[in-house]
């Protein structure tokens, strides 16, 4: 396709030659100008493809024709080739190059070499003008595609602020993390909580869970309030949390859990009583027995002592003894039961320690002792050595919730037949908990549903439906797992899988047993029980300072005119002023005696008793041995005070081992 070139010449022969020359040889249309101005306007009024430009013409030379061309924008990309038939020297050539020519040729040239400068000036154009179309479009599709980019930006905008009001109305807490815990985006509730002293809390979430590279639980707690929180990994290691507040719902399951703890005790109630009342009846029986070998010896005493009646004493002081030796026995195991039941229906509040699966196990099968010999033999295998970080009462039930199950499954008919074994045992980190019965079996049709609330194919009035739901609850809320194995006419396997603690290697002494002594000290007791108070005196007057107060206004009266105590050992429930009233009255008044309190308690019967006792109280429960007694006060005068334990000016209880 020809194009279309305009010539400018002052010399009309050359101007001639040229233009037959490009129009025998292609097929380009070609007009002509004699002078600079005349072929500016030309320029202006048609679009043409190349200029060919005489350098000397008078008026208005080539150079500054070409510099007006380069200068308008309407020229400026139309190629330039400067036709002349002088010799220049290599700086004119360079200033016309310099001005914006495409090329320079001097005459004479042959018509092949003429029409090649101007075909490579034309294929230039040509590129120059693909690539020009090529940027208009691309500019245009730029300027579209910013529009919607804008557009979308402004919708995702709109998009994100409507997302942060949707988050804002959510009451759970959402943040967005990075690994070092630094906060990228959170709701109102996140941020608010984030400035609470969790924040640390939620940094060590977030980074537990970058490290494992999973989704991480932990519960929370801060001012009354618990959270449960969930950290999830996403990309970039960042992590979004989510925290809820589970204060209600963690109250509401306190109830549930404590409504089977009921259910359960109601079941035990007859067997715990059965266990009670037979070490109560002998220990009452001695001390009749005692009363009687008593008065036989003051008998003695009023007759004179000769050889035989030296011997009929020694022979009643031997039973005396004797008798008061299983009157202790007997206190103590109606201490046993009554702490197991006690520990077993204590409302916890989740907190964790670590505690001994062996020692839940045998505190459970004693407090199912009774239930447990009139339909089946227990068997003991506890052979696990490592420990579980939970809450006693909780472990407890679930292991009295499925030991129960496997004895209600037995047929009583067949208590010879029937045998329970539960079996305790490390397995790699982890605690295996295994309670197997050899009775019929969970028929195929009712397994699947043993796990939900309320299912039960017990009688009425037996079984609550709840005791496996909440078995399987709290055992995965330790990161463990709850699973049965079960054969038709065989029996049924329950296994507890739990997340253990490393055993702790105890060092035992070597030699001969060391007595303890103990340091003479000044102790207050405070109780309401004038009988208690004498006890406390009998207990401890050989080896500390004894003196008594009824209740807690004799205490203060006392305290009022002599403080030079070592420890108060304070009833907690006292009618007028408990022991708590006490405490704070003291905490106020003598606030040096504050630390020096061991509260003693049959059971914290009050929601004020026991928030009271969830403070950092020293707390000794009913009843004691006073071999306890006497550990406690030298640990807490230890802790509290900072006094020595080193044995000088000590002591043992006469007549006995500490």
């Amino acid at each position: 396709m020809g194009r279309r070139i305009l010539l400018v010449d002052d010399n009309d022969d050359s101007r001639f030659a040229v233009a037959e020359t490009i129009a025998k040889l292609t097929d380009h249309k070609v007009d002509q100008a004699s002078d600079g101005a005349s072929a500016l306007a030309r320029v202006l009024e048609t679009e043409y493809d190349l200029v060919l430009l005489d350098v000397q013409m008078p008026g208005m030379d080539g150079f500054e024709v070409c510099r007006r061309l380069r200068a308008d924008p309407r020229t400026r990309r139309v190629p330039v080739l400067f036709l002349t038939a002088t010799q220049y020297q290599v700086e004119s050539r360079l200033k016309g190059l310099e001005l914006g020519a495409d090329d320079f040729i001097v005459q004479p040239v042959s018509n092949q070499e003429l029409i090649a400068r101007i075909k490579a000036a034309l294929r230039v154009k040509a590129l120059s003008d693909e690539v020009q179309h090529h940027n208009v479009e691309l500019e245009s599709k730029v300027k579209e595609r910013t529009s919607t980019a804008e557009h979308l930006a402004d919708e995702l905008r709109a998009e994100r602020d409507n997302l942060r009001e949707t988050f804002d109305v959510f009451a759970e807490a959402l943040l967005l993390l990075d690994a070092s815990g630094h906060v990228l985006v959170a709701n109102s509730a996140g941020r608010r909580l984030h400035e609470t002293p969790l924040a640390q809390d939620l940094s060590d979430l977030a980074a537990e869970a970058v490290g494992k590279s999973t989704t991480y639980d932990r519960p929370l707690s801060h001012g009354g309030r618990f959270f449960a929180g969930r950290a999830y990994p996403v990309s970039g290691r960042r992590v979004l949390l989510n925290v809820r507040d589970v204060t209600t719902e963690r109250d509401v399951e306190i109830q549930r859990l404590q409504a089977e703890k009921l259910a359960s005790i109601g079941l035990l109630a007859a067997g715990v009583a059965h266990e009670i009342n037979n070490p109560a009846a002998f220990v009452f029986g001695n001390i009749e027995a005692l009363s009687a070998q008593i008065r036989l010896i003051e008998d003695r005493l009023r007759i004179g002592v000769g050889s035989e009646a030296r011997t009929d004493l020694q022979t009643m002081l031997f039973e005396v003894t004797s008798i008061l030796q299983e009157s202790k026995e007997g206190m103590a195991r109606i201490q046993r039961i009554v702490r197991d039941l006690s520990a077993f229906s204590h409302v916890d509040d989740d907190r964790q320690r670590v505690s001994g699966v062996n020692s839940a196990v045998e505190s459970t099968l004693s407090l199912l002792r009774n239930e447990l010999r009139h339909r089946a033999t227990a068997e003991r295998d506890l052979r696990a050595t490592r420990s579980v970080r939970t809450s006693p009462a909780r472990l407890g039930q679930v292991f009295l919730n499925l030991i129960i199950n496997a004895a209600q499954a037995l047929d009583e008919a067949e208590v010879r037949r029937n045998r329970i074994v539960v079996r305790t045992y490390d397995s790699g980190d982890d605690v295996v908990f295994e309670v197997a019965d050899n009775g019929p079996g969970i028929p195929s049709h009712v397994l699947p549903r043993i796990f939900d609330s309320f299912f039960t194919t017990k009688p009425r009035g037996v079984g609550t439906g709840l005791g496996l739901p909440i078995s399987q609850g709290i055992v995965r809320a330790l990161g463990g797992d709850i699973t049965v194995e079960t054969k038709a006419g065989t029996g049924t396997t329950f296994r507890v899988r739990l997340p253990g603690e490393p055993a702790v290697r105890l060092e035992l002494p070597v030699g001969p047993p060391v007595h303890p002594t103990y340091r003479r000290r000044r102790v207050l007791c405070v109780d309401d029980e004038a009988l208690l108070l004498k006890a406390y005196r009998r207990m401890l007057a050989d080896v500390h300072e004894v003196v008594t107060a009824l209740g807690g206004r004799d205490a203060l009266l006392i305290l009022e005119k002599d403080r030079n105590f070592d420890l108060i050992l304070c009833d907690l429930q006292m009618p007028e002023m408990s022991g708590m009233d006490l405490y704070t009255a003291v905490k106020t008044l003598y606030p040096d005696l504050a630390d020096r309190f061991v509260f003693v308690t049959g059971g914290a019967f009050s929601a004020e008793a026991k928030r009271f006792l969830e403070q950092a109280v020293t707390c000794l429960s009913k009843p004691f041995r006073i071999e306890e007694l006497l550990a406690m006060i030298e640990q807490k005068i230890a802790a509290g005070a900072g006094l020595p334990l080193d044995g000088s000016t000590a002591q043992q209880i006469p007549g006995r081992p500490a």
